[in-house]
């Protein structure tokens, strides 16, 4: 017999937090979250996502009261206030091989969800579009890069089970370094050499602060048409870029300027993932030292975000940010790069990056259906 219960004391909450370590073996592509900030963020007195949203975090056990799954029902409040769509959201889920459990985990979804006066469950986001998103469907052989997901092939089958829908896949493209095309960066330097009212210059750390207000305000106003885009808060972007400000490299995290004025952003990150594997999601003493010494290995670069404001666009500032960029990490220690997420449905994005003949390498899925 299959028990659902909501999370309520700290009691459950480490369960629910610790649960994924049922599912997935160390020797598994998937990657720990840094535990103590997973249990903060989902702690409804501090996390940030609490301040301005809400969420109901459900466990299953089974008779013998063993957790065997666990998710959560999302309100993203700025969604609604964005799109007034009625949609409502599932993140966090994790579960054993059982569509009796799984049924069960997304029943209570959907009841708390209609509580709220929702119309429509969207998902898996864990909590929202800007945080991690969607579910795995294509290449389970390659562990996942900084913020994105993997999971079981099973997984597919008993969200699917649940009536849930394909409402939109997100793409991961991605290419040894050597094989960046010296010709296509030659394109790029002579597009963007037409226009001298262009620079492209890289983010100061020393005023970090400064920095951050241009790179919330291009992000949320350049990707503001895209499918289910919400923009971030300020208090959401500073948390972020505090966590991974060791590991942000200047050279790739780029602002581009039309005379004087922010056009434009890019930033690429290396992917840290291999050394929170490595320690295992924890940074005490001897954990902390697994991840410096795993550091080392990393030679993976995540091209996280691009982005270029309505009137700069076509004017040469997309090509003087990929030249930047590609040059870089050209130079660099990196043998691999990968773009992501991308829409599928984002041509434009697709068009830039198919002049690299970058293939598609992973493929997120986002679910939906009517309650």
């Amino acid at each position: 017999m299959i028990r659902i219960e909501t999370v309520e004391s700290n009691a459950q909450l480490r369960e629910f937090v610790r649960f994924p370590l049922q599912i997935y073996s160390t020797n598994s592509p998937w990657v720990p979250p840094i535990w103590k900030e997973e249990m903060k963020r989902l702690d409804h007195e501090r996390g940030v996502f609490f301040q301005h949203s809400n969420a109901c975090l459900f466990l299953a056990r089974n008779g013998k009261n063993k957790p065997v799954g666990r998710i959560a029902a999302i309100r993203f409040n700025r969604h609604l206030d964005v799109h007034d769509d009625g949609v409502g959201f599932f993140g966090f889920f994790e579960c054993i091989d059982d569509t009796a459990v799984s049924s069960a985990l997304f029943t209570a979804v959907e009841q708390w969800l209609r509580d709220q006066g929702l119309t429509r469950m969207r998902g898996p986001a864990s909590f929202t579009i800007n945080d991690e998103i969607g579910l795995l469907i294509e290449n389970f052989e390659d562990p996942p890069t900084l913020l994105t997901t993997w999971n079981p092939p099973y997984y597919q089958r008993l969200v699917e089970a649940a009536g849930l829908a394909k409402v939109e896949d997100l793409l991961a493209r991605g290419m040894p370094v050597e094989e960046i095309d010296p010709e296509f960066v030659n394109r790029l330097t002579r597009v963007a050499s037409r226009n001298n009212r262009i620079t492209v210059r890289q983010a100061d750390m020393s005023r970090l602060e400064e920095e951050i207000d241009i790179l919330v305000k291009v992000y949320a106003e350049a990707w503001s048409e895209n499918w289910g885009a919400v923009p971030i808060s300020r208090t959401e972007f500073v948390k972020l870029v505090s966590e991974l400000k060791p590991f942000l490299l200047p050279e790739c995290t780029l602002i581009a300027e039309y005379d004087g004025e922010p056009a434009g952003i890019s930033v690429a990150i290396p992917d840290i993932n291999v050394a929170v594997k490595a320690c295992g999601g924890h940074l005490g003493p001897l954990g902390l030292i697994r991840f410096m010494l795993a550091k080392r290995r990393i030679d993976t670069i995540r091209g996280v975000v691009g982005g270029v404001l309505k009137p700069f666009q076509n004017k040469g500032v997309e090509s003087a940010l990929g030249r930047k960029t590609l040059n870089t990490i050209r130079q660099g220690r990196f043998r691999h790069i990968e773009f992501s997420w991308m829409l599928e449905s984002n041509t434009r994005i697709h068009r830039v990056i198919d002049n690299l003949n970058t293939p598609i390498t992973k493929r997120w899925r986002v679910y939906e259906r009517t309650l």
